[in-house]
């Protein structure tokens, strides 16, 4: 199985291509559909699925599953053409928050993650809604307004190396 760090490189140069890709909106889609990187996600998001499943540390289940979860969302937030999900298997983003369910159940998510999902819940819930649901979530984040995220901006350095995630909230952070 592959590292977190493997997977961060991996989303990196996806990442690196994507951004290589020119011209119109549609040019630049086809050039991705040609290149077989909308082909990506779908396996890095399955590796962080099995990680945060799987893993006998629990710190990094957790980290895979905030990777997974924040994939699953954003896939639905932005076009293909701009964050390279271009769709992901239904049964795997059920996986994935099922997992975030039972993480919860169990207190084993952190206030981190409690303010990520605050955040991706307020700007488009939709995908904990359609896929879930998540029972625990609406309580996990109760208290918690989505502009808590805003309080973190002195930390957004610990976003480096983190994949998509990372480059997402290092953006959202200054």
């Amino acid at each position: 199985m592959l590292t977190l760090q493997a997977l961060a490189n991996w989303e990196a140069a996806v990442l690196a291509s994507l951004n290589g890709a020119t011209g119109t909106v549609e040019e630049r889609d086809a050039q991705i559909t040609r290149s077989g990187l909308y082909a990506e996600y779908p396996a890095i998001f399955g590796t962080y699925n099995e990680i945060a499943r799987h893993a006998d540390d629990p710190a990094a289940a957790l980290e895979a599953l905030k990777r997974a979860v924040f994939i699953a969302w954003y896939g639905f937030t932005e076009p293909p053409v701009q964050s390279g999900i271009a769709e992901l298997p239904e049964s795997a983003i059920r996986a994935c928050l099922e997992e975030l369910d039972r993480s919860i159940r169990a207190e084993r998510a952190d206030e981190e993650l409690r303010w990520m999902l605050a955040w991706y819940h307020a700007s488009f819930g939709y995908v904990f809604e359609h896929f879930g649901p998540v029972r625990e979530l609406d309580d996990f984040i109760a208290k918690v307004p989505a502009s808590e995220a805003l309080a973190h901006r002195e930390e957004r350095d610990r976003f480096t190396g983190r994949g998509q995630l990372g480059v997402y909230w290092t953006a959202v952070l200054r």
